[in-house]
């Protein structure tokens, strides 16, 4: 099925059904100082001086690259809403989101936040389990699997355009966790000759202490094979295996000062990356500071 079949037939399958009453926005902003960083400590691959470069040893800081210098500061907007028969996500990432159409330092462009940067993506799930069951009438038993859907994303990147996955996203039932769910995908990038294999998860726990409420949740993807070769622009270079991880560490703290519970949180979300943005060797370590707003 092509890619353009696909879409519309999720499209179809969501203004075909009923909508329920769960969904959600909030908003995150997410600051890493870089602290630990030296201007001088950066580690450049020989024939990657363009490209990026590694504070050696930093735990809060990006690499300096074309989305930016170490410290930056982003903006996340995010939307969720399950249906009768599947889910819908959307979220986008700005990065220096009040920065000026003019900021400069020291005289020169301002790369410590990029202005106009965006990474997002919009993904909808649909059900055959959940669809079966409203044509058979009952519910079925498939042991430690609670629900499996089928899911398209759209993912939109300023510097490289769209891609696109297709595949499966596994909800599992276990005791512990809020949700845990797996997604084993096909990674469609226009800019790479081939396609790759990705294998994520995310999760989410809430818990408390003394009277105090927390949230531990994050993600991980990784890519298992790579792209292969770049096309057009991207000649000469390769879409490479990669993995990507951000567990977030969130306290209520809207309860304590009176406002309503389980809106306003405050915390900090850990990035390591390996091959970040496909990119051989390029890695990132970066603690951030987090405050996010349930709507």
């Amino acid at each position: 099925m092509t890619r353009n079949l696909l879409f519309l037939a999720t499209l179809v399958a969501v203004f075909l059904s009923p909508i329920n009453a769960h969904a959600g926005v909030w908003f995150e902003v997410l600051h890493a100082p870089c602290w630990t960083g030296k201007e001088d400590n950066v580690k450049r691959p020989a024939g990657q001086e363009i490209l990026y470069g590694r504070y050696r040893g930093a735990v809060d800081c990006f690499n300096d690259d074309f989305n930016g210098r170490a410290a930056r500061t982003l903006l996340s907007i995010k939307a969720f809403q399950a249906w009768e028969y599947g889910t819908m996500f959307l979220y986008y990432d700005i990065t220096g989101p009040w920065n000026g159409a003019n900021s400069k330092t020291k005289g020169e462009e301002d790369r410590a936040n990029e202005r106009g940067g965006f990474f997002g993506g919009i993904t909808t799930t649909v059900s055959p389990k959940k669809i079966g069951e409203k044509i058979a009438g009952r519910e079925f038993n498939w042991g430690p699997i609670a629900d499996l859907e089928i899911k398209y994303e759209m993912e939109h990147v300023s510097k490289f355009g769209m891609l696109n996955y297709y595949g499966l996203q596994w909800s599992l039932k276990q005791p512990f966790f809020d949700f845990v769910t797996v997604t084993t995908v096909i990674r469609d990038d226009s800019v790479f000759k081939g396609i790759d294999f990705q294998v994520g998860a995310a999760w989410q726990k809430s818990f408390s202490i003394a009277s105090q409420d927390f949230i531990f949740g994050g993600f991980f993807q990784t890519g298992l094979f790579g792209e292969g070769e770049g096309v057009g622009n991207f000649a000469g270079q390769k879409g490479n295996r990669f993995f990507l991880s951000q567990p977030q560490l969130l306290w209520d703290f809207g309860k304590p000062i009176g406002f309503t519970p389980a809106k306003l949180y405050a915390g900090f979300e850990y990035q390591l990356a390996f091959n970040r943005y496909l990119i051989t060797g390029k890695t990132e370590n970066v603690l951030q500071g987090m405050i996010r707003w349930n709507i």
